[in-house]
């Protein structure tokens, strides 16, 4: 560099205003790359992670993936459903794919291993009908339709039992339990033929079992053991058949077979 060109830098870094001016651009871009590297850092540090699908998985499991992934557990309910693993998540929040911090709570929700006790509504002196509607209500199943002439009034419930035996309303019981109901029936019910048995066909397995019922008719269900090996596969089964047919004659309390298979999968 030539001694008139370092009089003329001289010249303007002796210049108050222009030094500022580029002590401040300096200062300006240093703060700039400053932040910017600073920002970067901060952001990966906190960086959003998507939930892991804890669903269907058990404790055990659950708290290695959220080790694993930086996030904290916390059962907060449990609940009972025999179509689900027991001991293992039924329901999460957040839910799997949400985008949280590290550290984060995962709230849980366990399907228990043993299904809740309820009492027993008291579903005597109702129609069936009403009487259907209560044990659903509380968590049960309707299982055996018991006619007599004693009370002498059609579809009048009168008494409850459980596993053959009577019981008494009150009784707690696990939810999901079958009920047999105690029904009268007029003395000259038994010769009239006022309806006729329902299609069934294409049914889930408790749909049938409703239906039947509704139609004042006891179920027998007969299960096609290919592909069934737990309870789950038994609930997910569907009526591929029925004897006798839909539409025959029925007299109150005659058993209709229901054929139940799993569906099949290649059919959508």
């Amino acid at each position: 560099m030539s001694k008139n060109s370092s009089r003329g830098l001289g010249k303007y870094w002796n210049n108050i205003l222009i030094r500022n001016i580029f002590l401040a651009t300096v200062l300006v871009v240093f703060l700039l790359i400053f932040s910017s590297v600073f920002l970067d850092m901060f952001t990966r540090h906190g960086k959003s992670a998507p939930v892991p699908d804890f669903t269907g998985k058990l404790l055990d499991s659950v708290l290695i993936i959220a080790k694993q992934n930086s996030l904290r557990i916390e059962v907060v309910d449990s609940v009972f459903r025999i179509d689900v693993q027991r001991g293992s998540v039924l329901l999460q929040n957040p839910e799997s794919g949400t985008h949280v911090k590290k550290n984060r709570k995962i709230f849980l929700t366990m399907n228990s291993f043993s299904p809740r006790k309820e009492p027993v509504p008291d579903a005597t002196r109702m129609s069936l009908r009403l009487a259907k509607t209560e044990l659903i209500a509380k968590g049960f199943r309707v299982g055996k339709l018991e006619y007599s002439h004693q009370p002498p009034f059609t579809n009048f419930v009168y008494g409850l039992m459980y596993k053959g035996r009577d019981i008494e309303p009150g009784i707690m019981l696990p939810t999901g339990e079958y009920i047999d109901l105690k029904l009268g029936l007029k003395p000259d019910s038994l010769s009239l033929t006022t309806f006729s048995v329902p299609d069934v066909t294409g049914l889930a397995k408790q749909d049938a079992e409703d239906l039947i019922v509704e139609h004042s008719l006891n179920y027998v269900l007969v299960f096609d053991r290919k592909g069934i090996k737990t309870v789950t596969d038994s609930l997910n089964c569907v009526a591929y058949g029925q004897e006798p047919p839909a539409g025959s004659a029925a007299s109150y309390g005659e058993k209709v077979t229901v054929k139940l298979k799993l569906p099949d999968k290649s059919k959508k």
